[in-house]
């Protein structure tokens, strides 16, 4: 699972990798200030070789926080970059004229370094920092004439500092403490979502027995940890039943909708009538789950194994084909709504005889996000089924591609080829209406 923003943000100020970036901004304002001391009338330079001493003690912490931003080995180092600052902050604050210096300032950037790391004692730190940059200029030779003066005003103004420091400490510690709920709460809702993944996975059906003259084969790929597609299959009296269904929506909600359709659906699975599987599962979603205004795509099949003949019904899904052997394809007819916006919605059972080599495929509409036009994916799909030497070879490809370009929605897709003739079948070339329920 990813981080959210909050994290990602406190991780990198918080971490030792984050020196340089804190340090950076700090450099930046110490080189212009530098220039404004030269370059402004208002603004005296008293000693340039403090001048130069300050912006060199200033270069060997800019220098510190890049190599331990490079190797956080060092971390235990990162202290020495604050107060390498505080006391250029002094040196330059001597060279630029001591109380009339813009240097004084900057005290506050080592200050909030300094008090945003866990733990009291770097309140004293901060607050010892501020004492060094008001006193420094007095032990480089600053004007004695003011020195108690000085040393008054700058009691006075370390306290104040020190005060802002500890604040800013307290802020920083509720932020870790914020930081570390929100972590505990990912990691904890990423477990629940690997489990549920896992659930989820299990849920999806085992490879068939041989099924004599007959080969299938199934993908479903969702797009997060968990998806609202599904599909299942199962071994009936007169053969196989497979299952499509698409819920509306994404993510952990529309997998529990899909895993309870799909519960539905087979509590039909001694009905002959597909229809009834559809009936059922809307009937579930618009009576007990109507306030949440949820409802699915399904696809429903049964193949008579024998008579080579594919009873299905579509609830609003309207993604099957029909690739015949010699590469020509036709669509499943769809013509009813999907299940869960009403109790009837006019479901017809059709029938259509499938000749050897004929692949039947069905898929969710995130296949069509493989393609830039919804007809330009189908009749992909179906050159592909058509050049497939099996059915496993169509749906490892789709389910490789649906990884490979982390399409936004999930993808599904089921395939199912007869492979040779069955005895007593009777030849047939058009799917045609069996009736409606």
């Amino acid at each position: 699972m990813s981080r959210s923003p909050l994290t990602g943000s406190l991780d990198r100020w918080f971490a030792s990798p984050s020196a340089l970036l804190r340090q950076t901004p700090i450099t930046v304002i110490f080189v212009v200030a530098t220039i404004a001391s030269i370059g402004m009338p208002t603004l005296v330079v008293t000693s340039v070789p403090g001048l130069v001493s300050g912006l060199l003690v200033i270069g060997v912490a800019t220098a510190l926080a890049a190599l331990v931003s490079r190797r956080p080995q060092l971390s235990r180092y990162l202290s020495i970059i604050p107060a390498l600052d505080f006391i250029a902050i002094g040196v330059l604050r001597f060279a630029t004229g001591e109380s009339r210096s813009i240097f004084v300032s900057l005290v506050v950037l080592p200050v909030v370094w300094f008090a945003v790391e866990a733990g009291r004692r770097y309140v004293v730190y901060a607050f010892l920092g501020v004492c060094v940059v008001l006193l420094l200029p007095f032990v480089l030779g600053g004007d004695e004439a003011i020195l108690l003066r000085e040393i008054i005003r700058s009691a006075f103004s370390a306290v104040s500092f020190g005060i802002a420091a500890a604040i800013i400490n307290e802020v920083s510690k509720q932020a870790r403490l914020r930081l570390e709920t929100v972590r505990e709460r990912e990691r904890e809702a990423s477990s629940e979502l690997s489990k549920a993944a896992d659930v989820q996975q299990s849920l999806l059906p085992p490879p068939l027995d041989a099924l004599s003259g007959w080969s299938i084969a199934g993908a479903c790929v969702p797009s997060r940890a968990i998806g609202g597609d599904f599909f299942d299959w199962y071994r009936t009296d007169e053969g196989l039943a497979f299952t499509i269904g698409d819920v509306m929506g994404k993510g952990a909600g529309a997998g529990i909708i899909a895993a309870t359709v799909r519960a539905v659906v087979r509590s039909a699975r001694t009905e002959i009538d597909p229809t009834v599987a559809l009936e059922r599962a809307s009937n579930m979603l618009a009576t007990e789950l109507g306030d949440a205004v949820v409802f699915a795509t399904l696809f429903h099949a049964r193949l008579r194994t024998d008579a080579a003949v594919l009873a299905y019904s579509d609830g609003g899904h309207g993604l099957g084909i029909i690739v015949r052997a010699d590469g020509s394809w036709e669509r499943l007819v769809s013509d009813g709504l999907p299940v869960g916006i009403a109790l009837d919605g006019g479901w017809s059972t059709r029938e259509v005889r499938l000749q050897t080599g004929d692949m039947v495929v069905v898929f969710s509409d995130g296949v069509l996000d493989l393609y830039d036009d919804a007809l330009e994916a189908i009749e992909a799909i179906a050159a592909l089924a058509a050049d497939a030497p099996h059915p496993h070879a169509l749906v490892d490809w789709v389910a490789g591609e649906a990884r490979r370009q982390h399409l936004p929605d999930d993808v599904t897709i089921v395939a199912i080829r007869r492979e040779q003739e069955i005895a007593g079948s009777v030849p047939s070339d058009h799917a045609h209406a069996a009736g409606t329920r």
